[in-house]
């Protein structure tokens, strides 16, 4: 039994009880983007680890598996034909497994506005396959970003997020690598969040980002793709700037008096927000900037809390544990009572994370199965670095 089984929670009563009321919200909407390399096997060229998962035909019309090989390096197959037509396999592998999905190339002829009920297949341009070597040297590996549909936060929804991940790699020989990344999508239909809610919801990521952060390997903790809050923020320059204590944070976050305001204070020092471990900039509502020049998002759909810091991975287990856990943030930071939660964090603001780690975090959150997942997790990972 875990030592942190009973830690206290904010939304907890005097007697360790739960203290709300149950279906005071709506149910939230969660999306996933999982990021990997596939190899494929161009016709003709022999598979050097035959295992009864598809290589041949993914990226290339089906031929003749006899016809001769084709000299390397494949010149006759270009890139972007590659490419559309891996994501056309892997699109008919869902659909013949009664999952809808489509194809990114053959979403051009489509109303941009359809509803987001599909898988969607397509490519990303910063992932980077694994290096050709020896055997290896006869794939060409495929970038792919898999893109899931909007769904209501139920566990029948992250039942076929799991079903699909089984899917891809009981077909297909795939694999992720540093530059691949697992990004999970929070949002409260098409309605975003307030901002009371919102700051919340930053206010727990800027206190336990150190203690989460520990949930991922060294690669995604300093990653120019993930930036952490507490180092890239346009909070974390201000305070080195200004020489403001950890212990002020909080108070700065909680003095935004608007969404805009408080996306600004939580983004990259360039403004941005999609390189951060935690991107809001999804919730940025419409303003008139310096120059008298009015923004507007275009996508008026996707209000979402985008959770980027995630290795990339087609595991299950860590992709239901994960998305869990970015739910449970949203839901906690919507549900527990400002003035306590404000109240707890300051409480822990400057913890060293052994002495509030993340496995503390998740039962706070009340998330046991989840902290159970990676108390185990990390132990192995433990006992497998003090045997190197």
């Amino acid at each position: 039994m875990s030592t942190w089984k009973d830690i206290f929670s904010p939304m907890d009563d005097e007697n360790g009880q739960l203290d709300r009321e149950l279906g005071l919200f709506r149910v939230l909407s969660v999306g996933v983007e999982l990021e990997f390399s596939l190899a494929a096997i161009p016709y003709g060229v022999d598979d050097p680890e035959p295992d009864g998962r598809e290589v041949y035909g993914i990226m290339e019309e089906e031929r003749n598996p006899d016809a001769p090989a084709p000299h390397f390096p494949f010149e006759i197959l270009q890139r972007l034909d590659r490419a559309e037509r891996t994501q056309r396999h892997i699109a008919n592998s869902l659909l013949k497994a009664g999952h809808r999905a489509v194809a990114a190339p053959d979403r051009k002829s489509e109303p941009s506005d359809l509803p987001l009920d599909r898988w969607t297949v397509t490519d990303d341009s910063t992932i980077r396959p694994p290096p050709a070597e020896g055997d290896q040297k006869r794939y060409v590996f495929q970038k792919v970003e898999l893109i899931s549909p909007a769904f209501f936060a139920t566990e029948g929804s992250l039942a076929e997020i799991r079903n699909v991940c089984r899917l891809i790699i009981r077909t297909y020989r795939t694999c992720g690598g540093p530059s691949t990344g697992l990004h999970v999508h929070v949002g409260d239909s098409t309605r975003g969040f307030d901002l009371e809610t919102l700051q919340n919801i930053m206010a727990i990521l800027w206190t336990f980002e150190p203690s989460l952060a520990m949930l991922h390997p060294e690669h995604r903790q300093n990653n120019d793709y993930c930036l952490p809050l507490r180092r890239f923020s346009a909070l974390a320059l201000r305070m080195v700037a200004e020489n403001i204590p950890i212990r002020k944070s909080l108070e700065l976050i909680y003095k935004t008096t608007s969404i805009n305001e408080l996306i600004w204070l939580m983004s990259g020092g360039d403004g941005s927000g999609y390189k951060m471990c935690v991107n809001i900039h999804n919730l940025m509502e419409p303003y008139v900037d310096s120059s008298d020049v009015p923004y507007q998002r275009e996508d008026e759909v996707k209000k979402t809390v985008e959770f980027r810091q995630h290795a990339g991975t087609l595991y299950p287990a860590a992709v239901y544990h994960w998305t869990k856990v970015c739910l449970k943030i949203v839901e906690f930071a919507q549900e527990c009572p400002t003035q306590k939660l404000r109240v707890w964090l300051d409480w822990h603001i400057d913890d060293e994370v052994k002495r509030f780690p993340a496995v503390a975090v998740l039962y706070a959150l009340k998330l046991p199965l989840s902290a159970q997942y990676y108390e185990e997790q990390l132990a192995e990972r433990n006992k497998a670095s003090s045997e190197l």
